[in-house]
């Protein structure tokens, strides 16, 4: 493996090896020599007719970049270079008689400072560059009564006839900040690069392409990211395992590309399955949803990959200790481009020591049983093949007649799946009359795929529309074997056959509109159309029971939304949203409503409430079989297990943002009705009981940046309580996921090309219910348990630890590497992330009690690499 490694490396250096190391001075050389030396010490081509580089004479010592170095040969000559991609570039004459050369500053009106990378576009010959880092542009070949638009995201767009910008001297354009844009404040550094959020009651964003290195992260992974965020838990060490504000996973609302996911982990959820390689946005609400968003009574993850044509051919590569994953982009036409991704685990062809650690994870409960028999070594055989994939596609159709357009349709797929097949084979058990074998074979494939079409389209700067067409798969499948067999002769003492399903087919229609009325009001509306037919089955042989469960469910709803700004200094959004549950055949509407006051520049206040509901969400298994993985099912409401969830929530705090201190307290209170025992599994509750919750908490964020070094400190207090009638004689008690204080540390420090960066964690532990004994009774054995989550597990805690290095594999820039590794839980500290019990029978036959806790993952190493082009 090493020796393969580092002949990729030799390879991909070779290139290198063969070009020169430097360009050499120049001293009234031909212009044509050095545009030769230039082309093979960059590996770039230029295009153009020979006759024009006649007789131009170069002198050059000083070369920084290729930028610079084409800047000062277009100084030196009558010439000009025009970038076609990364690779070609056209030279032209600067002077043709009948055109001229325009020149400007593009600066901020406000700060007076220059603004990178505006669009300066001649509408006229359908030609645009961008200003560099100083605000600096210059075009040439232009006729002077070319339309000149210079275009900014987030300013007010400017028009020129190009003659007005002939001046040697080039002039200085201010832009004015767009009041379209209903004067938003973002802060570009939520918590660190890549991660940013519009106003004090919006979404956050997270670039994954931006994203700065984060402890525990070989590489970007879209769900665990969110886990930095004050508010957002896994107490589960899962990725997928979110815990917003008081809510567990199945009440969020997951979307990639429009599409509704229902499963969103990889390996028993520990990775995410979405590849942040072609992710282009995150946005994640922890509260004051907009009312597009429906159907969940937690968080939103809105997930959106590449979504614009891609201009050059792109790739890339990479590979870590569990998994490799490739993507590709390319322009296939004129308006017309595709990004595709893939992901594939090696696990169940190599295993390395983060495979060994993750498996222990999973599978801890099945071995606990093993571990606890004191069985030899020879005794035991166990075979674990896992793998997963996952695979996308997205095409990219511009159909704008006109750059002044944006009229776009785009169609995305995803197929996701997870593979398992777990055998464990137990030999010559003593203590019963003869020895005999116990035999376990476990498969299991989960698979969620879906499509989305989406037309975009601006009709004109204050009215547009997103329409959509989608369709979402679930599948769980699971097939189980149990069997006692004698050792001498073969007979079988026990057997049992277990089979589930759980399927999910989802499709919709929908159709959003954004209409600004002006500078200060905007209103959105649309409608939305989905439905649901959902089933279970099970099949347990031992006691001859099988279960169905089948149901469906259309969805019809409307929704609308006003958006105010004055001045920048105060902002409303009031909004409503109505349901249409054919399950239930009655409508439920929800309301919304954000507040946010600007007290100075620095400092905004900001009160949200909302009222939303759910009709599908998950339980746990409630079978008894053997198999201790996570095990949730899918179904919807009015079924026997499953009641409709509502939930209101009333949110307010204050940001502060000034000196490179950033700080963001916010409380909240929110009560939830429509809990079931079954979708919580409550410990020695048998019968459905259907409750409600209430959850206070405070989530504090102090972030401080000291030039390249970054830390912040999350801070979450969740006070959560439970109330079913007949639980607990009917008292409140805390929920199962009552973490009362969650406390993350986390630094960050850039150094030239390496990134460092190292998070501790620490947190109260779970409540858990605890057993005092067990009760026969006509030959069943109960487990006597006291009162119903009453004790807490010990204090948890934890340090991370990531570090990268970047390099180029190439002159140009266009050929990039990257080298990541990191450690999970780096001092090893076993911490205990649940607890239950089991009924065992010892060597005399007799039955105990054993207490089962599942445990953290312990140390964890992580290696990557990757290229990119």
């Amino acid at each position: 493996m090493k020796s393969i490694f580092f002949s990729l490396l030799v390879l991909i250096h070779l290139p290198s090896f063969s070009q020169k190391t430097e360009l050499p001075d120049y001293d009234n050389i031909p212009l044509e020599t050095v545009l030769k030396d230039i082309e093979q010490f960059y590996n770039i081509k230029f295009s153009f007719n020979p006759e024009i580089v006649k007789n131009e004479l170069i002198t050059l010592s000083n070369r920084n970049s290729l930028e610079k170095l084409l800047e000062n040969l277009e100084n030196q000559t009558s010439i000009f270079f025009e970038k076609i991609n990364d690779r070609y570039y056209a030279i032209r004459k600067k002077n043709k008689e009948g055109f001229i050369t325009i020149c400007g500053y593009v600066l901020d009106t406000k700060r007076r400072k220059a603004i990178e990378e505006v669009s300066i576009i001649n509408k006229s010959q359908s030609k645009t560059i961008s200003t560099n880092h100083k605000g600096y542009f210059q075009f040439h070949l232009i006729k002077p009564n070319d339309t000149i638009e210079i275009r900014f995201l987030g300013y007010k767009n400017k028009r020129f006839p190009a003659k007005e910008l002939e001046n040697k001297d080039c002039l200085r354009i201010f832009l004015t900040e767009d009041d379209f844009q209903l004067g938003e404040v973002v802060i570009t550094e939520y918590v660190t690069s890549g991660i940013s959020r519009q106003g004090a009651n919006s979404a956050i964003n997270i670039n994954p392409s931006k994203l700065g290195i984060l402890p525990r992260l070989v590489e970007p992974d879209i769900l665990q990211t969110l886990q930095f965020l004050p508010g957002v838990q896994s107490p589960t060490e899962t990725a997928s395992g979110l815990h917003i504000r008081g809510g567990t996973p199945d009440h969020n609302l997951v979307l990639w590309d429009g599409i509704k996911m229902y499963s969103s982990g990889h390996f028993f959820d520990l990775l995410s399955i979405f590849n942040p390689y072609i992710t282009e946005n995150i946005k994640l609400f922890r509260s004051s949803t907009e009312a597009k968003y429906g159907n969940r009574i937690s968080g939103v993850v809105d997930i959106e990959s590449k979504n614009e044509i891609p201009k050059d051919l792109g790739f890339g590569i990479g590979i870590n200790m569990t998994n490799i994953d490739a993507y590709f982009e390319a322009p296939i036409d004129d308006g017309f481009g595709v990004v595709i991704s893939a992901r594939r685990a090696f696990t169940d062809l190599i295993e390395t020591p983060t495979f060994r650690s993750y498996s222990d994870r999973a599978f801890q409960s099945i071995r606990f049983f093993v571990d606890n028999q004191n069985f030899d070594q020879e005794t035991v055989e166990n075979e674990n093949v896992f793998y997963f994939t996952d695979l996308t596609i997205k095409a990219i159709l511009d159909l704008s007649e006109n750059s002044e357009q944006n009229n776009k349709l785009t169609i995305s797929t995803i197929f996701t799946n997870n593979n398992l097949d777990y055998t464990l084979n137990i030999k010559n058990i003593q203590g019963f009359n003869e020895p005999f074998d116990e035999n376990q074979k476990d498969n299991l494939e989960f698979v969620n795929q879906g499509a989305n079409i989406k037309w975009e389209k601006f009709w004109n700067k204050n009215f547009s529309h997103s329409a959509n067409i989608y369709f979402s798969n679930y599948d769980f499948n699971y097939k189980g074997l149990r069997e006692v067999r004698a050792t001498r002769d073969g007979f079988l003492f026990f057997e049992n056959n277990i089979e589930e399903t759980n399927t999910i087919r989802d499709a919709g229609a929908s159709i959003h509109t954004n209409w600004i009325i002006n500078a200060k009001n905007n209103f959105l509306f649309g409608y939305d159309f989905s439905t649901n037919a959902v089933t279970y089955n099970a099949d347990y042989s031992a006691d001859n029971f099988t279960f169905d469960e089948s149901d469906g469910n259309i969805t019809h709803a409307v929704f609308g939304e006003y958006k105010l700004n004055l001045n920048e200094k105060f902002k409303l959004s009031a909004g409503i949203r109505g349901n249409y549950f054919s399950v239930l055949d009655k409508t439920y509407w929800e309301p919304r409503l954000n507040l946010e006051f600007n007290l100075s520049e620095n400092i905004i206040t900001k009160v949200a409430a909302e009222r939303r509901n759910q009709v599908i969400s998950q339980v746990s298994n409630y079978l008894p079989n053997d198999f201790n993985l996570d095990n949730q099912i899918w179904l919807l409401a009015d079924s026997e297990f499953v009641s409709m969830l509502s939930s209101d929530q009333i949110s307010g705090g204050f940001t502060i943002n000034k000196n490179d201190w950033y700080i963001d307290i916010e409380g909240y209170f929110k009560s939830t009705e429509g809990l079931t025992s079954f979708a919580n599994g409550f410990n020695g509750v048998l019968e459905l009981e259907t409750g409600e919750s209430k959850a206070f908490g405070v989530d504090l964020l102090v972030k401080k940046r000291i030039r390249d070094y970054r830390t912040w400190i999350g801070y979450s207090y969740t006070n959560q309580d439970f109330k079913f009638e007949n639980v607990n004689n009917g008292d409140y008690f805390p929920g199962n996921f009552d973490v009362r204080h969650y406390l993350s540390w986390i630094h960050s420090y850039q150094w030239n090309n390496f990134e460092f960066s190292l998070g501790w964690t620490i947190r109260n532990g779970r409540p858990y219910t605890p057993a005092s004994g067990i009760t026969e009774d006509n030959g069943f054995l109960f487990i006597d348990y006291e009162e119903t989550n009453s004790e807490r597990l010990n204090t948890y805690h934890r340090l991370d630890f990531s570090a990268s290095y970047k390099f180029k594999l190439s002159k140009n820039d266009t050929w990039r590497s990257k080298i990541g590794f990191s450690l999970f839980n780096l001092y090893d500290k076993e911490n205990t992330l649940n607890r239950t019990y089991n009924i065992r029978f010892d060597d005399n036959n007799d039955f105990l009690l054993q207490e089962v806790n599942t445990i953290s993952a312990g140390i964890t190493p992580n290696l990557s690499f990757r290229i990119d082009f």
